[in-house]
């Protein structure tokens, strides 16, 4: 009973992080970085896991002081979110985003985009969301020329 109980916290981080995105490490590698007009979750496709949420989620302060800089790194939140990818031709990632109006109904929408992400290259994707409710990433590359990004179905073969 004792060694059940020593495991359990174990196995249970090890499921948490599962479901976050786990990023690769080594040289055929990407950085992208993820800012919005909205606080949103990014995700990053994981081929044959399917879309899988980034550890931070994207956070816009209304002001800029130490209270809102304690309290995201507390809901770890940000306003931006690097990750790394894997170098591949077919990158995919996302957004998320998700809100409540004042009737409780939900505001949902989901896009996403696929792009060659070239090893040790540095991406910006940008979220943003108008006032009709239309979602849409932008990716960039460091330069600032936009990538080659299209948009896509919320698939992730």
């Amino acid at each position: 009973m004792k060694k059940t109980l020593l495991l359990l916290p174990a196995l249970m981080l090890a499921g948490c992080q599962m479901l976050n995105y786990q990023e690769p490490t080594g040289e055929d590698t990407a950085a992208v970085v993820f800012t919005g007009n909205e606080a949103a979750q990014p995700v990053v496709c994981v081929p044959g896991r399917g879309f899988k949420d980034t550890k931070i989620s994207l956070a816009v302060k209304p002001w800029d002081t130490n209270a809102f800089n304690e309290l995201f790194k507390t809901m770890r939140k940000a306003e931006q979110v690097p990750v790394t990818v894997a170098a591949d031709g077919q990158t995919r990632i996302g957004v998320v985003y998700n809100e409540r109006d004042t009737d409780m109904r939900r505001n949902h929408c989901r896009v996403a985009v696929q792009f060659n992400a070239q090893a040790d290259t540095r991406y910006f994707a940008h979220f943003t969301r108008n006032e009709a409710g239309q979602c849409g990433l932008e990716v960039r590359g460091e330069e600032g020329v936009q990538a080659d990004a299209v948009p896509v179905d919320w698939d992730c073969p």
